[in-house]
């Protein structure tokens, strides 16, 4: 069959069918074990033609000795039917202590006078026959060859020789022979296989390196590093990849650098604005209260009705001028917490959470904050503020829980989390036993703020099920300088760029 498009020749329906699971099957095993199928198959096509070839040798060579063996005893029957003593006394019963033992044949004498038989030469047999298979036996076995010698003594017939061909002996060791060089083939073949099984995986093992490293690339561990095999090949093939590994962790490096500095720009801007909100708005707002507290004062001494009037007024600005410093306060803490400037990262937390409580009825908080510095770059504490600040608030807004754990510590850094090892992390760990969450539930706006600015300070952040099943952790490391090069990392990136 063709394809009507392509011209190209395409297997029948049937055989696709058959063939897509073989197929399947094969792709399924490691390259090793393709090369060492493909190998084992080849040796066994070549050991399939061997024992054709064997057999075929076999059957042409029983042919021979029997030809040869059969000859040879006519030969020997003509020289004892000629020699004076057979010719005084023709005694056939006497041929065979004088004929000997022959290979491959078996010769009966038939007397003319009385018609009787006398084996004169029985084929011998073996002391330890070899069981010969069927199979073989049928391949290998020559059809018998029998000639039949008239024995004339002066002119008349006394009897005939019959020598008859028998290939058993010479079958029986072929087959020892064929089994001996089949068990050695075996052996032999054995050790090949396993010899090569071990080359070949420490030859590949770089390509199952390669394999490994693509994994670890495609997850986001750009700083996974091969080492260079000494086979030219492979070893092209891992500087390439370690080439990548370098430019990929350049990229994100240097938009890493870039969102820090959008997120410093942004940070600064936003404390510049709280600043002024803080120093003009503020005592503005004092001034109005203080000018609507005289005013107040000057109602007493004003008409009954304008007093009251004038009270009314009064009370009204000082109202929305609360309104407008509570605002302003609950705006400043948007835009910048002021009490991170001068007080621990614990203590602000700490206050955070008094905050909530104040404000409502709120599930049973926890918060563990000890052993911190006193002091963190203003990043880091922004940061960890604002993750506190949103996994509180998606807690109590979305999972109905009836109890929430904050734990944050300062702990040394694991190399498989992607940082270098001299740098220690802040861990923040934020826990519930609410309804958990789903892989369908969207990320809103708050976490998607939460997770640019961790990232941005070299950081990882992960959302799933607790450890106890239920309910939902917030996992948060981030590097205690803040996401910043390490020396290491200098190097790699001077020598990519160079």
């Amino acid at each position: 069959m063709f394809d009507s498009i392509t011209g190209h020749p395409v297997a029948p329906p049937s055989t696709l069918g058959l063939w897509r699971p073989l197929d399947s099957s094969w792709r399924s095993i490691s390259l090793r074990g393709q090369i060492l199928a493909t190998i084992a198959a080849v040796y066994l096509l070549a050991g399939a033609a061997a024992a054709i070839i064997v057999v075929y040798n076999a059957k042409k060579s029983s042919e021979i000795e029997v030809a040869a063996a059969m000859a040879t005893a006519e030969q020997l029957v003509q020289e004892l039917v000629a020699q004076p003593q057979f010719q005084r006394s023709p005694q056939i019963g006497q041929l065979p202590a004088r004929i000997g033992q022959l290979r491959h044949v078996r010769i009966l004498a038939i007397s003319a006078a009385d018609g009787g038989r006398a084996a004169l030469l029985p084929i011998p047999v073996p002391d330890q026959p070899d069981l010969v298979p069927g199979w073989f036996a049928s391949m290998v076995n020559v059809e018998d060859m029998r000639r039949e010698m008239q024995i004339i003594w002066e002119g008349r017939h006394i009897g005939s020789v019959v020598i008859v061909g028998h290939a058993a002996d010479e079958i029986s060791e072929v087959w020892r022979e064929t089994k001996d060089l089949l068990i050695v083939a075996l052996l032999l073949g054995g050790t090949v296989l396993v010899l090569l099984h071990f080359a070949f995986g420490r030859l590949l093992r770089p390509l199952a390196d390669v394999a490994t490293g693509l994994r670890e690339l495609e997850q986001g561990e750009f700083r996974h590093r091969l080492s260079r095999p000494a086979i030219q090949p492979l070893a092209e093939i891992t500087d390439r990849f370690n080439a990548l590994a370098v430019r990929l962790d350049l990229a994100r490096s240097e938009n890493r650098q870039l969102n820090r500095r959008l997120l410093t720009v942004q940070d600064d801007e936003r404390r510049q604005l709280a600043s002024e909100l803080h120093d003009e708005l503020g005592p503005c707002l004092f001034g109005i209260k203080a000018d609507a507290a005289s005013l107040g004062m000057l109602a007493p001494r004003l008409p009954a009705e304008a007093g009251r009037i004038v009270r009314e007024r009064v009370a009204t600005i000082e109202t929305i001028t609360d309104e407008i410093q509570l605002m302003n306060r609950r705006l400043l803490d948007r835009l910048r917490p002021m009490a991170l400037d001068h007080l621990p990262l614990s203590e602000v937390l700490g206050g955070l959470i008094s905050e909530f409580q104040r404000h409502g009825p709120v599930p049973k908080i926890t918060l563990a904050a000890d052993n911190l510095a006193a002091r963190y770059n203003d990043a880091v504490n922004i940061t960890i503020y604002r993750c506190v600040q949103e996994g509180v608030t998606n807690a109590l807004r979305h999972a109905r829980a009836n109890n929430l754990e904050i734990d944050l510590r300062e702990v040394p850094a694991d190399p498989r989390t992607g940082n270098d090892g001299s740098r220690a992390l802040l861990l923040l760990t934020i826990s519930d036993d609410g309804m958990g969450t789903s892989p369908g539930d969207g990320r809103g706006l708050g976490l998607t703020s939460m997770e640019e600015r961790v990232h941005a300070l070299d950081g990882s952040i992960r959302i799933g099920p607790n450890s106890e099943g239920e309910g939902t952790c917030l996992t948060v490391r981030i590097p205690v300088d803040g996401g910043g090069p390490t020396d290491s990392q200098r190097q790699s990136l001077k020598a990519a760029r160079s």
